[in-house]
């Protein structure tokens, strides 16, 4: 049964790589009911599980060409999905981590001192652009400014976190807190 199944899978991918649009949608469809229901157990929420499989499913298809070997296909697109998830996470982390700190900006001690109410709505604004701005940055500068600034990490520390080396950590804060001045200004 489990060659049966192997081997229209292996139909499927080549059918597919050859232009067949049933085939794609077979595929796309018998993926999608493998996927969804192990994305769904990382991540309770259904909408948002939904747009990981999505996303793997673009993935596959658009880097089917890449699969050298049709039997490590299943391992193939759970990596793939795995990787999707992992985004999804670290995203909906560095979003509650803004939203916390821009929460922190309009608590007592971060508001100036004088009791100026037109200070601080100038400090909230800017808050307010800071935080748009980390938005407009890549993932990977979103990361490194939330790391180093936020949870005020050593770049060591962050190196380890995110298996990257200390130098390309330092030099990733830099070129993110270029781009967030070239978005503040």
């Amino acid at each position: 049964m489990v060659t049966q199944k192997n081997e229209c899978i292996r139909e499927l991918l080549c059918e597919t790589r050859s232009g067949d649009r049933i085939s794609t949608g077979h595929l796309a469809v018998i993926v999608r009911q493998r996927i969804y229901p192990f994305v769904l157990r990382t991540i309770p929420n259904p909408d948002a599980a939904e747009d990981i499989v999505q996303d793997t499913l673009l993935s596959v298809l658009l880097n089917l060409d890449r699969l050298r070997d049709n039997d490590k296909f299943w391992p193939w697109v759970y990596r793939i999905a795995i990787c999707r998830t992992r985004d999804h996470i670290r995203k909906h982390r560095l979003r509650s981590a803004g939203k916390a700190t821009l929460a922190l900006g309009r608590g007592s001690e971060a508001r100036p001192q004088d009791g100026d109410v037109l200070d601080a709505k100038i400090h909230e604004e800017r808050l307010r652009q800071i935080a748009d701005g980390i938005d407009q940055l890549s993932y990977e500068h979103r990361d490194i400014i939330r790391l180093r600034y936020y949870e005020q990490l050593s770049y060591a520390q962050i190196a380890s976190r995110t298996r990257i080396s200390p130098k390309i950590a330092r030099a990733r804060s830099y070129r993110a807190k270029q781009r967030l001045k070239a978005c503040l200004i």
